[in-house]
């Protein structure tokens, strides 16, 4: 039980640190805040941790509570991504220091487009809260903040025997399901902060200030439980994205109040867990201590326009700030079906091209040619940056070019960039061939005598059957091979049916 000396060692050294506190009414109270699992279990997808991310958000409302507030002690299961602590050593020492709270901290898993918040409380099977009461009550405060807070959706806050329906372990137990509430003789609950295998909020919880959030929300549900009037703070974050595309940006820079942030980036936050540079974004911002007031807020990117925006943080939450950048890179093409240089390209196929951003629809549509020249349908797709082009009057086997002209642009006026080079005015073209209008090769549909036939007589005439008219030219002795004969005869019918005279 080593952590337990490392945790006695922080209660005495929290205690020093009441003497500049702005928040009264918790003195004389405590709280354990569990961090659920230990070092890098529950890995979710883009070897997100659900663990170390509950670790970082756990030390967190620790400070704020320790920094900002009266309260007695926090004490904590662990302290670091090291150490291994089971479900029965955290209650159990919970339980020995006479904890007044225990709240264990929480992310879910599931379907990737799931992501709500949870918050779940000791439940009897008989359906009462469990003794000593007051879990439900926070519970209802604390899913209320932290979903707000995540700007998502929620299961609620639920009992724990009515949550965990698929199993009868209240039924035989009495109550409640999850261990920490069980076990604890302390109020309890157990908050699920969304989903650690949901793409866009596992890149959330990546960054350094999610637990700023999430434990924010935490820390005010805590002081409202205890009917503490929640002190006025300047809160503006949000996340900063890509206008055309809704990816957020990385390395955009927020400056508010003289103050600037960066978001996440490769290099500092994302090599963590990909090796592409490309792949991951989270585009989120935080500030805090804010001043009540109107403020602007300036908002740059490499490659982007800036942008400005007037924010006034409204001091009982966060203020949510988000914003769009106009990139200044030209639009170019992606990739276009079918791909230049293809052949045999079925004429009934659609022509479709992708472009890196939204575009200006018509001015596309007018700077397109086809040649040979083909009258053509135009649809968009993918907030037009997918364009379709359909047409029934394509001809076989003919050689065609599409061509788009620099004239084209995007939304906001950047021309074609047809090379690729990053500047614009370059025009765009493919070419490909189309096949002929019969694709598919001959089948054999039916044969005399059936395969694995029995009592054949034994000097049969073989009859063979194809599903389309047959080259009579392709047909030669070598078209067929028996074996164990000694003479075959091959005679067509007509331009489907052929049949082999076998002698013996």
């Amino acid at each position: 039980m080593k952590f337990i000396s490392g945790i006695i060692g922080l209660i005495f050294a929290t205690a020093a640190t009441l003497f500049s506190q702005q928040v009264h009414g918790l003195s004389g109270w405590n709280i354990f805040l569990d961090p659920g699992h230990s070092r890098n279990e529950n890995v979710g997808i883009y070897n997100v941790s659900e663990a170390k991310r509950n670790l970082r958000v756990a030390l967190q409302l620790r400070d704020y509570l320790l920094e900002n507030t009266d309260i007695d002690t926090v004490y904590t299961s662990r302290t670091n991504d090291y150490q291994q602590v089971s479900l029965s050593q955290r209650t159990d020492l919970a339980n020995s220091l006479g904890a007044a709270w225990y709240h264990s901290i929480h992310s879910n898993a599931g379907p990737p487009d799931r992501d709500e918040t949870l918050l779940l409380w000791g439940q009897y099977y008989d359906g009462r809260e469990k003794i000593p009461n007051g879990g439900k009550a926070m519970s209802d405060i604390m899913v209320d903040f932290l979903t707000r807070g995540m700007r998502t959706t929620t299961l609620g806050s639920r009992g724990d025997c009515s949550f965990y329906t698929w199993s009868d372990w209240c039924q035989q137990s009495g109550g409640p399901y999850l261990h920490v509430n069980r076990t604890t003789t302390m109020p309890s609950e157990l908050s699920e902060a969304g989903y650690h295998t949901n793409p866009t909020q596992a890149q959330l919880f990546m960054s350094d200030k999610w637990p700023k959030i999430e434990a924010k929300t935490f820390y005010w549900s805590i002081l409202k439980f205890h009917q503490i009037p929640i002190p006025e703070e300047g809160i503006v974050t949000g996340i900063i994205r890509d206008i055309d595309s809704g990816v957020p940006i990385n390395g955009a820079v927020i400056t508010i109040n003289g103050v600037s942030d960066t978001t996440d980036t490769y290099e500092t936050v994302f090599y963590n867990y990909s090796s592409n540079p490309d792949q991951l974004h989270n585009g989120l911002y935080y500030f805090d201590n804010l001043p009540l007031e109107p403020l602007e807020m300036y908002v740059h990117a490499e490659d982007y326009y800036g942008d400005t925006l007037q924010v006034t943080p409204r001091g009982d939450f966060f203020t949510f700030a988000d914003a769009a950048l106009i990139s200044k890179i030209p639009p170019t093409i992606v990739s276009t079906t079918p791909a230049d240089g293809d052949t045999n390209v079925a004429a009934w196929n659609d022509i479709i091209i992708n472009f890196s951003r939204r575009m200006n629809t018509a001015s596309v549509v007018e700077n397109i040619h086809i040649t040979p020249q083909t009258p053509m349908q135009y649809f968009w797709q993918n907030n037009a940056t997918r364009l379709i082009m359909r047409s029934d009057t394509l001809q076989y086997l003919t050689d065609y070019t599409v061509e788009i002209s620099a004239s084209a642009s995007d939304r906001w006026g950047h021309q074609l960039d047809g090379n690729g080079d990053r500047i614009a005015g370059d025009a765009f073209s493919f070419s490909f061939k189309t096949g002929a209008s019969d694709r598919e090769p001959p089948k054999i549909v039916k044969i005399y005598p059936s395969n694995n036939a029995t009592d054949v007589e034994t000097t049969p005439i073989m009859s063979i059957t194809f599903d389309e008219i047959i080259d009579t030219s392709s047909i030669t002795e070598n078209s067929f091979k028996l074996k164990n004969t000694s003479t075959a005869i091959f005679e067509k019918v007509d331009a489907y049916h052929y049949v082999v005279k076998h002698l013996l």
